[in-house]
């Protein structure tokens, strides 16, 4: 388990958008290798093509959504933004079947799982996770049925809020001085570490870890998915495809709750979602214009 991450967990891509909590001298860091600047509303721009491919893909799973939806906005990237109607309190913005959960069980019960199970503890859910981000990965468009949602997720290159895709030499320079350049340098040591006990068991499991994806770089690109996307979900951490876009923003006046709904969960929130199958349901907890 990589505690030392525990501080970087809420960041997103702009610099005004990290918690309240996250030290002066990190946030002037990020803003000083961030150029794009923070915008609080903006009109999206041009949308890539994948993004058309993950609202298709969307579409066809049953989970699109009037209140919500993927957009590009400059300075922030792919995200999640209310839709043309806005949004009002206690709306259900958006309901996402388990089935399309991306989870530390599911990879650990496959092939990936069985094959490092003697590397990678049944309880280092970021671990297992990452593992299974580059599985989907490796399958590629053909054999992958999320391959939309891999396909959106940001390159290492567009990460620039994630000091543990730093270079060394930036990570000195940007993050000199504070306690998070030595924790950001321990956190990536022991990733490395760790990639290096699971490199051991690939040779023997060749058909499962394609070299090509199943690397130190993609271990760590994997890992700071997760960290930056993954979210509690019952008793494990969870990636959930459009739920991830929703961006944290400090001294916003708008706010949404996340819950279970459906069979085998419980309803956190005065709302009910029909349907018998367990899903990630999120509602706001305060009203937000279009866009």
């Amino acid at each position: 388990m990589l505690r030392c991450l525990a501080p970087l967990y809420l960041l997103s891509t702009a610099a005004e958008a990290y918690s309240l909590d996250a030290p002066r001298h990190f946030v002037a860091a990020v803003s000083a290798r961030h150029a794009r600047g923070t915008v609080a509303s903006a009109a999206p721009a041009a949308a890539p093509p994948e993004l058309a491919s993950f609202r298709a893909w969307l579409s066809e799973s049953g989970i699109a959504s009037e209140a919500v939806e993927p957009a590009k906005l400059p300075g922030w990237g792919v995200c999640l933004v209310a839709g043309p109607d806005g949004v009002a309190q206690g709306d259900t913005l958006l309901s996402i079947p388990t089935a399309l959960h991306l989870t530390p069980s599911s990879v650990a019960a496959g092939p990936v799982g069985a094959a490092v199970a003697r590397v990678v503890p049944s309880d280092d859910h970021s671990a297992l996770l990452a593992l299974g981000l580059l599985e989907q990965l490796s399958r590629g468009e053909a054999n992958c049925s999320s391959w939309p949602y891999i396909e959106l997720l940001p390159s290492g290159d567009e990460m620039v809020g994630m000091p543990l895709l730093w270079a060394d030499e930036e990570r000195a320079q940007l993050l000199s001085g504070s306690h998070l350049e030595g924790c950001v340098a321990q956190a990536r040591q022991q990733l490395l570490e760790q990639w290096a006990a699971v490199e051991a068991v690939l040779p023997a499991h060749a058909e499962v870890f394609p070299r090509s994806v199943f690397n130190a770089a993609g271990y760590l690109w994997a890992h700071a998915v997760v960290l930056s996307r993954a979210l509690p979900f019952g008793e494990e951490l969870h990636l959930i495809p459009l739920l991830d876009l929703a961006n944290h923003a400090a001294g916003s006046p708008h706010a949404c709750s996340i819950g279970v709904s459906g069979e085998g969960g419980a309803v956190s929130e005065a709302w009910q979602v029909e349907g018998k199958e367990a899903a990630a349901v999120l509602t706001a907890g305060g009203a937000a214009g279009p866009g």
